[in-house]
């Protein structure tokens, strides 16, 4: 009965999408004609929530060395992000990778070096969502002094972002109607009813800090000075409208 009903739903639609399109075609027919505009519309928004990339680095003669000292120094880390408030399910592996360093040494001798292996690093990266924007910096100061020594980066996203998409949205279709108005007074026209509206991808601006510079010149006493701006979301449609003489 459900999926009958579903079907009826879509048949009606699609008959009613069909009937304004013939009388729009029918209008244009009788001297009216369209003109299509294009509505954007922006927010500013404060960030809520910060997501933070800490890479554990650690370097050792032995692959299963480097990979245990790696192993240890991130068990510490999440002790310690646990201990400043930041929940489990907030903390996720993000990479893992153990690589070869090589010795590229000049010989003596003036002859090609050979790219001999000299050991290993051991990365480990956790990705950290932090709910309280205002305590990434301490985040960070507590990373670096818990054995963080690579990365640092930080994203500052709003999590609502689907409400503020359909927030700009109003605006974006709010100026669309001020161009066709526009555009119908400069051609001496009478603006008529929207036929069409076109919800279309624009690019939503998530402001990004990079903290790696800030992250190694933290000084031992205070947190990493970070500012969370505001982020700026962007709606963007296609509005048709009917247009006569």
């Amino acid at each position: 009965m459900k999926r009958s009903s579903m079907i009826a739903v879509a048949i009606a639609s699609l008959s009613i999408a069909l009937a304004a399109s013939a009388r729009a075609e029918e209008t244009i027919g009788q001297g009216a004609g369209l003109i299509r505009v294009v509505g954007e519309g922006q927010i500013l928004r404060s960030p809520d929530i910060a997501v933070v990339r800490l890479t554990v680095l650690r370097q050792a003669g032995e692959a299963s060395q480097a990979v245990s000292a790696s192993t240890e120094a991130t068990r510490k880390l999440i002790a310690a992000l646990v201990s400043l408030g930041i929940g489990r399910d907030d903390m996720q592996s993000a990479d893992f990778q153990i690589s070869p360093r090589f010795d590229y040494t000049a010989k003596p001798d003036g002859t090609a070096p050979s790219s001999t292996i000299s050991g290993y690093d051991a990365r480990n990266t956790l990705m950290v969502r932090v709910r309280k924007v205002a305590e990434v910096g301490n985040v960070l100061d507590v990373a670096l002094k818990n054995g963080v020594n690579e990365g640092g980066s930080v994203d500052f996203l709003v999590e609502d972002a689907a409400g503020a998409v359909d927030e700009a949205r109003k605006h974006a279709v709010a100026a669309a109607a001020k161009s066709a108005s526009a555009v119908a007074q400069a051609s001496g026209l009478r603006l008529g009813p929207i036929v069409a509206i076109e919800d279309q991808p624009a690019a939503t601006i998530f402001p990004y800090a990079s903290t790696e510079a800030r992250l190694r010149a933290a000084s031992s006493d205070a947190g990493v000075p970070i500012e969370t701006g505001k982020n700026v979301i962007t709606a963007r449609v296609a509005v048709s409208y009917l247009v006569a003489r």
